[in-house]
């Protein structure tokens, strides 16, 4: 999240905030990120809590915390989960959840991020992979330019590591971008 204000701060005339908020536990822990941009200055203190756009990038957290009680009616739901297919989300997100979302016509979107990552060869490491999906459902930059910007800042993130390292992570672009499915609910 943190490459993805930064490419949109540096890429598009939007102003851009960011704040972060990590779980006391850190690795392995909750991370909330709280992304503001916009046409005008910035001037809020306070964190997001009228989102356009939420994430869940973690299967497990899918019925233990509140994804939809943030996000404005109409915005849009990312899940990272194996559930890809209506019936999947059917029988595994709670009912609650799957009212909220169709009565405040949240557009939902799941992509199953750790088999696409275990396939490529990064193992649990998705955070590319969903980069590339919210650039895609959220058409912030147009998704070819997006693909530009994320492969720069790979090349920078990740050149010293090597060729091998550089093209797994180009591969989970495109994969991200090809791979999330909007879901009926």
């Amino acid at each position: 999240n943190k490459n993805s204000i930064k490419i949109i701060g540096d890429h598009t005339d939007k102003y851009v905030q960011a704040y972060f908020e990590y779980d006391g536990k850190k690795s392995g822990g909750v991370t909330k990120s709280h992304l503001r941009f916009g046409d005008s200055p910035i001037r809020a203190t306070y964190l997001v809590s009228s989102a356009d756009f939420v994430a869940c990038h973690n299967e497990a957290y899918i019925g233990k915390y509140d994804l939809t009680g943030d996000l404005k009616d109409g915005g849009s739901l990312l899940l990272a989960s194996e559930w890809t297919t209506p019936e999947a989300l059917t029988e595994h997100l709670p009912a609650a959840m799957r009212r909220d979302i169709a009565r405040r016509n949240i557009h939902l979107y799941v992509i199953d991020s750790v088999h696409i990552g275990e396939q490529l060869g990064l193992g649990t490491r998705t955070n590319t992979i969903l980069q590339a999906a919210f650039f895609k459902i959220t058409g912030i930059i147009p998704i070819e330019k997006a693909v530009e910007y994320m492969k720069a800042a790979i090349v920078k993130s990740y050149g010293k590591k090597g060729e091998k390292v550089v093209n797994m992570n180009y591969a989970a672009v495109e994969a991200g971008v090809q791979s999330v499915v909007a879901v009926d609910v």
